[in-house]
């Protein structure tokens, strides 16, 4: 049965478009269509609602280009995908195929995530997203598997949780774990399951690699803490220990100083350092060692010089 270009009302929800159909199970939309359900509205060239045993509308799925917007008092997301499926019954919104999803304060972007699929719980204001998870928050940009992120009441983000092959990059530093828990209220990221880090240093080139099974990092008091197989490399250091801590000194925010708690190994090249407590200085570099100290040396010697000697 056709019906002519008009609006279609049931409950809350509210439909344009240029053209209807109804077949009694469903209403097919097509051109200029828009809807508007709660504080969402949908627009796409091409929609199809289906109803429930009672004739209410249960879902709505818009193909060929999909637009959505949510707006707030303090803030509005916008998504973008090649399909848009809403949900009336369980108030969620998925988007599918190269869904892109810009969050803004006033006029200001503040996140901006693409992926393969996204997730919207529109009340609980939280977003699921899969495929090739890529966020920008502020100074902050990631790759993962999969993403969770929760916004608070007001439209701003509260955190994110990242989940499988998880990688952020922030200013000079790249942070890599199966699992990383960003904070956005408190500016601290925490990095777990085999996780590593590289931070390069104000003199180009020079990085600190760090692997552990555990790292957080506090943004504001630009502190690291490690523990858990940690594994430390700087220029030709090599320091091992069951925990680490990586801290600025004298007033700077660049982090120059890294204290080993509990037994720790450091080798230097040909020399080796066990002690209780080991403190590692970048700038200028050395280390220092204390309690129950032992020193080895180990002596690297060629094939051809000892075949000389025999």
């Amino acid at each position: 049965m056709a019906a002519p270009a008009g609006i279609l009302y049931a409950e809350s929800i509210f439909i344009q478009a240029d053209k209807q159909t109804f077949d009694g199970k469903k209403t097919i939309f097509i051109g200029d269509v828009k809807v508007d359900y709660e504080d969402i509205r949908i627009e796409s060239p091409k929609a199809i609602v289906r109803n429930g045993k009672d004739g209410k509308p249960t879902d709505a799925t818009f193909v060929d280009g999909a637009y959505a917007l949510k707006k707030s008092k303090f803030s509005r997301s916008e998504v973008k995908a090649n399909i848009i499926n809403l949900s009336l019954l369980k108030n969620r919104i998925k988007a599918e195929g190269n869904s892109d999803t810009e969050v803004f304060e006033g006029k200001k972007p503040i996140v901006h995530i693409n992926a393969g699929s996204q997730v919207f719980d529109t009340h609980k204001n939280i977003i699921v997203a899969t495929e090739n998870v890529k966020i920008d928050y502020d100074k902050i940009k990631t790759l993962s598997d999969k993403a969770r992120i929760t916004m608070n009441d007001n439209g701003k983000l509260d955190k994110v949780e990242f989940l499988g092959n998880a990688k952020i990059y922030q200013e000079k530093s790249i942070i890599c774990g199966d699992k990383i828990l960003y904070n956005a209220v408190t500016d601290e990221m925490t990095a777990s399951g085999n996780t590593n880090s590289e931070t390069l240093l104000d003199e180009g080139e020079t990085n600190v690699l760090i692997w552990a099974d555990y790292q957080h990092y506090d943004n504001i008091s630009k502190t690291l803490i490690t523990s858990g197989h940690v594994r430390i490399k700087y220029k030709d250091y090599i320091a091992t220990g069951p925990k680490a801590i990586f801290i600025p000194e004298n007033g700077s925010t660049k982090p120059n100083k890294i204290i080993f708690i509990g037994r720790a190994k450091i080798q230097e090249e040909e020399k080796y350092v066990e002690a209780d407590r080991i403190e590692i200085t970048l700038e200028p570099k050395n280390f220092k060692a204390e309690g129950n100290v032992q020193t080895r040396f180990t002596q690297v010697q060629s094939y051809k010089d000892a075949s000389k000697k025999n």
